[in-house]
């Protein structure tokens, strides 16, 4: 009999197996995934079921290869839920033929690579995510959702700010696209004009193409390119004169009409029942929430540039079901009360920080996979892996 020294997390729940597990976390993606398809776009219904058969089948194929039991361990709901949450995290006009190639990535270099459920020092579907978004930009980028049928952005609510006529160009679908752009349209309403060409006054405009917003594939349908596309050419329209309002009232609006509120308060409801169901415990979701509301708060009160308020900081994009179904893997997660309290803080950080200083407006994969890293260490620092048998599993 061989044995392993597999992560705490797997091991810490008792008595429960690894299906009922998986079951309990299905069971609470379901309301958020039918508000998704009821209120964003229906294709995420087909996302899902392309996701999960692919899986299964890439999952058969490796587990032949690498002549372990096929039946049991398809049976466990650990690739189902993978592949689910993977195909939560992608736009629904992914094509179809580049979200299996993120199965493929998840199912071999997420899991197997390392040796199999138990084993991935990284959250295998945000190492999928990663990997789409990075080679296919534009497609990764483009959520343009389908509303009965139709291609649609929702409303923006220009009419709440009169005065800025650049809030018609806003389109992108989710609430952090458009607040991204908002703020790059009032900074730059805000900081002064310097002179462009030699004997140019400061107010005049330059009407030159500049170098850096030159379209090329890798920026086409990317948010670095919605922010530049939305840049006016003419002459400045009414300058701002209270930045943190203008945008808190624009933020508001944009959270307030956009139905992704739903869907995270669908992602809260089912995180809550994760925890009266004793699948996961407070520390993780709460350390990540906390953290990012704390920084929003902060930034928000003496920082110049004007940050995402805190309510659709925290309704928008996908911190909800980050915190509570992703970061809380037990796999690739620290094990320790503690080590989750770091790892869940340092989630929250990564967060703050790539949605806003990077060209991407949510950060949540990226900084599980930043906090993954960490997770040896805090684990050493805070307790020990726990040997267990692995004959079962083979």
């Amino acid at each position: 009999m061989s044995t392993t020294a597999l992560n705490a997390g797997v091991v810490g729940y008792g008595r429960r197996s690894v299906r009922g597990i998986m079951g309990h976390v299905m069971l609470a993606l379901v309301p958020g995934t039918i508000v998704y398809a009821t209120l964003i776009d229906y294709r995420i219904i087909l996302n899902v079921l392309v996701a999960i058969i692919a899986a299964l089948c890439v999952e058969a194929v490796l587990l032949r290869l690498r002549q372990r039991a096929i039946l049991p361990l398809l049976c466990d709901g650990s690739i189902v839920l993978a592949a689910w949450l993977l195909a939560l995290c992608v736009p629904p006009s992914l094509p179809a033929w580049q979200l299996i190639a993120g199965i493929v990535v998840m199912t071999g270099l997420g899991k197997h690579l390392y040796g199999g459920l138990g084993q991935n020092p990284f959250n295998p579907a945000m190492v999928a995510y990663a990997v789409l978004i990075v080679s296919f930009p534009v497609t990764m980028t483009d959520w343009q959702i389908n509303v009965n049928g139709s291609e649609a952005a929702y409303d923006n609510a220009p009419t709440q700010l009169p005065q800025l006529p650049e809030w018609d160009a806003i389109t992108g679908a989710t609430p952090l696209d458009r607040l991204r752009q908002a703020r790059s349209i009032i900074h730059r309403r805000t900081a002064p004009e310097a002179p462009t060409q030699p004997g140019q006054l400061a107010s005049e405009p330059d009407t030159r193409k500049a170098p850096g917003h030159a379209t090329t594939p890798l920026a086409e349908g990317s948010p670095l390119h919605a922010l530049r596309k939305d840049m006016p050419e003419g002459p400045a329209a009414i300058p701002i004169t209270n930045p943190m309002a203008e945008y808190s009232r624009f933020a508001d609006a944009a959270i307030m009409r956009s139905p992704w509120k739903w869907v995270s308060l669908a992602w809260l409801a089912g995180g809550i029942y994760l925890l009266f169901a004793g699948i996961i415990t407070w520390h993780i979701p709460a350390s990540v929430l906390l953290t990012v509301a704390v920084l929003y708060l902060a930034c928000g009160s003496v920082g110049t540039v004007p940050t995402i308020p805190l309510i659709p900081a925290l309704l928008s994009g996908a911190l909800m079901i980050g915190a509570f179904f992703i970061a809380t893997d037990p796999v690739s997660a620290a094990t320790s009360n503690t080590g989750k309290l770091i790892y869940g803080a340092g989630i929250g950080v990564f967060t703050f920080v790539i949605r806003e200083y990077s060209v991407y407006p949510e950060g949540v994969a990226f900084a599980v996979l930043l906090m993954n890293i960490c997770v040896p260490l805090l684990d050493y620092l805070f307790t020990r892996a726990v040997p267990t048998s692995d004959a079962g599993r083979k």
